[in-house]
């Protein structure tokens, strides 16, 4: 099964942990910008003021689980730790 990138898609890993912060949160990845070869990411362990990192498109997809973008709370990251079934 081979996930389908989407830009401004959310994106949970296969093993998904926790990021620092307060309050914890999932380590989701939202996809910004998908190139030829590489996808540009934002989420809640990429820190304030720093660059948008990226990877090869394939390294996304071996990362990456399935797409959690319906499952989150608006307009907001999901809480640490993750219910089982989804969403908190």
């Amino acid at each position: 099964m081979s996930i389908e990138l989407k830009v401004n898609r959310c994106y949970r890993a296969k093993k998904p942990r926790s990021v620092s912060s307060f309050p914890p949160l999932v380590n989701d990845r939202q996809i910004i910008h998908i190139g030829a070869t590489h996808v540009q990411y934002d989420g809640p362990a990429v820190k304030y003021g720093r660059h948008f990192p990226s990877m090869t498109k394939e390294a996304f997809i071996a990362w990456a689980e399935r797409d959690v973008t319906d499952e989150l709370p608006a307009g907001e990251w999901q809480t640490w730790p993750v219910k089982k079934g989804g969403a908190a």
